[in-house]
Parts: C-alpha cells; sequence; structure tokens
C-alpha cells in the first residue's frame, strides 16, 4: 500500500514540469495504424499494413521500366537531381579531415560498383525515391578490412514494419526461401546501423512512404491501357489507309437442309473467305470471286478526335505524377514566365528529393568513418546548385541579391554571418572585412577560431565525377611577392574593400 502511493506520488511529480499537467505514457492519444493496419499472414504475421498495397508498389516499378509517361518523368528526377555534389568535413585538424577524405575516396569507386560509384548510387536512390518515395538501402560491412565493402539496394516492396516497444522496426520479406532460413516467418530484422529507410512523405502515421506517382496507376491502367490494346488493331490498318469490309453472297440452302445448318455452312464459308482475304490485304492485293464486293473505309477520317481523348488521358497520367505536360514535350504555352514557374516547381521537387540522398550517404560516410577509426565533428553532404534556366538572368539576380545583402550587413541591420548565410554559406569566413565595429568584428574571429566551435577545421572536397574522386576546395587564396620598401604606398589585400 505505502510503496503504491509512493510510486503514485513520484510519477505525478514527474509529470508536473512548470506547471504542467503530463500524460501518464508520455502521450494521450494512441497509434491508429495498430488497430486498422495490422496485416495478415499474406503480408507478414504481425507487421503493419500498408495504406498503399506491396502489389501496387510491383506495379509501379514495372511501370517505371516500361510505360513511357511514368519512365520519363523517372528519368526526370533524376538527372535534375543528380546535380553533383561535395562533402564538407568539420574536424579538429587539418590531417583528421585529410585522412577523413582519403577515406571517402578510396571508397568513392567501391560502394557502388555496378553504376560507376557514389555518382550512380545517387542515380539508384533517386530512382528509388521517384518510384515509390523511400530510400531503402544496406551497407555491407567487410570486418576484415574495417570498411563498409558496398551499398546494396534493398526492394521496397520488400520491406514489412513490425510495431515493437513503440517503434516501428523495419524487417525484410524476401520472395525466397533465404527468410525462412532466417526466421519461422520468413521475416528478417534489419540492423539499424547499417540498414536505412527513409520516407519522402508518408500518410498519417503509417511507417510506409506514399509513392509520388500513385495517382497516376488508375489513369495508365484504365483507359491507357485500353487504348494501347486498341492501337495494336488500328496501327496493322494504317499500311491500306483504312480496311475493307466485303459483302459476300451467301451459300445457295441446299435440298432437306434445315435453316441451323444452313446458318452454320454459312458462317464458315465468311471465316474462310476472311482467312483468304486477310493474307492478301496484308500485301495491298485483294482478289475475290464476283459475288463478293469489297469497299474501302476510311482510318484517319473519322479518327480526328482519337488525339484529344489521348492527350486527355496522358494529361490525367501527368497530374498523377504531379509533373506538367511540358517536362514530357507537350505544352500550348510558349511564354517565359510559364517556363519560369514550371521549371521552378520541378526544382523545387528534386530539392526534395535531394535531401533524402544526402541524408542516406552521409550515414554511409559516418559509418566508414568509424569502421576506420577517424572520428570527425561533423559531416554533410551538399548538392550543387541545379543549372539554370537562363544563366544571366540569374547571375544578375545574384549580384543584385548580394549587393543589397552587403549593404545591410554594412549598416549593422544585420551580422555578417547572417549575412553569409543569406548568401548561402554557413558563416562568414573573415567577419572583420565587413563589420562596422573592430571590437565586434574580433570578438566574431575568436568565436570562429576559438572555443566557440567545437571544430576548429573545416574542409569542403567536391566530388569530381570524372575522375571519381573529392578534390580539397580551398576557402582562401594567398598571394605571395618580393619584399616591398616601408613607405611604399602598400595595403594588406585582407583590409583593401571594395569603393
Amino acid at each position: 500500500m505505502l510503496w503504491s502511493f509512493i510510486k503514485d506520488w513520484l510519477a505525478a511529480s514527474l509529470r508536473r514540469v512548470g506547471g504542467m499537467e503530463l500524460p501518464d505514457m508520455g502521450r494521450s492519444s494512441v497509434e491508429g495504424t495498430l488497430s486498422d493496419r495490422l496485416a495478415g499472414a499474406m503480408s507478414g504475421f504481425g507487421t503493419v499494413s500498408p495504406y498503399i498495397s506491396f502489389e501496387m508498389l510491383a506495379l509501379l516499378k514495372r511501370f517505371s521500366v516500361f510505360n513511357p509517361d511514368f519512365s520519363q518523368y523517372v528519368q526526370n528526377i533524376i538527372n535534375l537531381a543528380n546535380t553533383g555534389h561535395k562533402i564538407v568535413v568539420d574536424a579538429p585538424s587539418s590531417q583528421r579531415a585529410e585522412a577523413a577524405v582519403t577515406r571517402l575516396n578510396e571508397a568513392a569507386s567501391r560502394l557502388y560498383e555496378n553504376a560507376a560509384g557514389v555518382d550512380g548510387l545517387f542515380n539508384a536512390y533517386f530512382n528509388q525515391i521517384a518510384v515509390y518515395g523511400a530510400v531503402s538501402s544496406e551497407d555491407v560491412v567487410d570486418f576484415g578490412g574495417r570498411r563498409v565493402k558496398k551499398v546494396v539496394i534493398v526492394p521496397v516492396e520488400q520491406i514489412r514494419f513490425q510495431y515493437l516497444d513503440d517503434e516501428y522496426v523495419p524487417h525484410q520479406q524476401p520472395n525466397s526461401l533465404l527468410g525462412l532460413q532466417r526466421s519461422p516467418l520468413g521475416l528478417i530484422r534489419l540492423n539499424p546501423e547499417t540498414y536505412h529507410y527513409y520516407a519522402l512523405q508518408t500518410i498519417e502515421n503509417s511507417p510506409y512512404a506514399r509513392p509520388p506517382g500513385s495517382a497516376a496507376v488508375d489513369a495508365i491502367v484504365g483507359p491507357q491501357t485500353d487504348m494501347l490494346e486498341n492501337l495494336k488493331y488500328i496501327a496493322r490498318k494504317f499500311g491500306i489507309l483504312g480496311f475493307i469490309s466485303l459483302l459476300c453472297a451467301p451459300p445457295s440452302k441446299k435440298a432437306n437442309e434445315t435453316e441451323d445448318e444452313w446458318f452454320a455452312r454459312s458462317q464458315r464459308y465468311l471465316k474462310k473467305v476472311a482467312k483468304a482475304s486477310e493474307g492478301n490485304l496484308n500485301k495491298g492485293l485483294l482478289v475475290t470471286f464476283n459475288n463478293q464486293k469489297p469497299t474501302h473505309h476510311s482510318v484517319t477520317a473519322d479518327g480526328r478526335g482519337f488525339y484529344d481523348v489521348w492527350r486527355t488521358n496522358e494529361e490525367q497520367v501527368m497530374s498523377g505524377l504531379a509533373q506538367q505536360p511540358v517536362f514530357f514535350g507537350r505544352t500550348d504555352s510558349t511564354t517565359e514566365t510559364f517556363a519560369d514557374v514550371v521549371y521552378n516547381l520541378l526544382l523545387s521537387q528534386a530539392g526534395n528529393i535531394q535531401r533524402l540522398g544526402k541524408r542516406r550517404h552521409e550515414a554511409t560516410c559516418r559509418l566508414d568513418l568509424r569502421l576506420g577509426g577517424i572520428e570527425v565533428d561533423g559531416l554533410s553532404v551538399q548538392f550543387n546548385r541545379a543549372h539554370a534556366r537562363d544563366p544571366l538572368k540569374e547571375a544578375q539576380a545574384d549580384q543584385i541579391r548580394f549587393q543589397v545583402t552587403k549593404e545591410k550587413a554594412e549598416c549593422g541591420m544585420i551580422s555578417p554571418d547572417e549575412a553569409a548565410q543569406e548568401c548561402g554559406y554557413d558563416s562568414a569566413y573573415d567577419p572583420e572585412l565587413i563589420a562596422a565595429a573592430p571590437e565586434l568584428a574580433q570578438s566574431l574571429r575568436r568565436m570562429h577560431g576559438g572555443a566557440g566551435h567545437a571544430s576548429q577545421f573545416r574542409a569542403t572536397f567536391r566530388f569530381n565525377r570524372d575522375a571519381q574522386r573529392y578534390q580539397f576546395v580551398p576557402q582562401r587564396i594567398e598571394l605571395m611577392s618580393a619584399p616591398v620598401e616601408a613607405d611604399d604606398n602598400v595595403f594588406s589585400l585582407k583590409k583593401k574593400r571594395a569603393a
């Protein structure tokens, strides 16, 4: 009795934080996916069923290979998202950063040998995200070499989540007997240190990713499939610019022949005539008896509306893929403003996809460095800027934006670090060049190089696609000259400011 009282009192005291009464279990809601999405035996006992079936995931994979619209959508995403990348390493010293990039260069071409190393690995990630809305891959560890040997793509449609200890734990259900060898239910629990599943977007609390192109499935498997099936027959007729109909005189009725017998014999006669005529028609020649009257019907004359019907269906597919028709080479507008809008929209979509590939590759790099005993304070993958649709206009806009930011920093409206961040950098390299107050500049300099930062050295390594290696990008250029006389009018390059 006393122990129960003490426990209740202790729990109540822990729930009260700053005058707030917090829930007993840390939350007052319950996980909705458990009650309405428990899967049956077909998808793995005890696993959470996705809102989108695994069969549809397999169908999306097929579309990405064989459907023209879906395949082009995937290729557009890959080509625009993989702009090249660089790695920024925060380390206690330049020697540690150099050791880190040496290690990463050694792994760059090995991680994904089937597709030219790291650059091909990003293509595989972006392909997964465009099709499934998720990255699913695992780092294969070589314990003898103390390194990440390679990265393998784990099929998204084989991933099953179990709700264990208030967390969704990923498992694999392979389409083979390997799963049964590892587990009685065929489920293989995946290691969180080597396997990673990152979702671009989910449906409510479901751990499974929502495929970006799932809304296009009905338009593809329904009207588009039916029209393609009909097109196969229509295309055969275009060789004769139409089709031929034959009016055949029926065979004479024999004596004592019933009506049903005569009708059956007439149908057999028609089939023989059709079979004999079909071979001649393919060659543009038709030979018949004088009781058979051929009539030509043009396919193209009354097919003018087919293009509109087909275009409408294609636009439904493109809407389901969240794409504009102009991305597929079909557009009715040629204005510059429209081109800017659709291009920036696609860049925004590619930026969201890049973030998943960025996080996934960072995890691989950190694991490889840890296996090699190289500890760094931070590691970040950064993608290069996408190609501008109008490079001159973008360069002019950047120049104006930089000038405005510089003026705000010079008048003290923002700090040098804030100005650098507005221009796309983490911090100002030399605050003294722009700060109005020398004391403030010296204080910022001490923060950048002293105890204010855990890392004392930051290095940027840009990935060279041709060499398949990371190359150091220096942050400053040092100029050396011959000694000068003291009375010469020489100013330090560092202190010289633009007028």
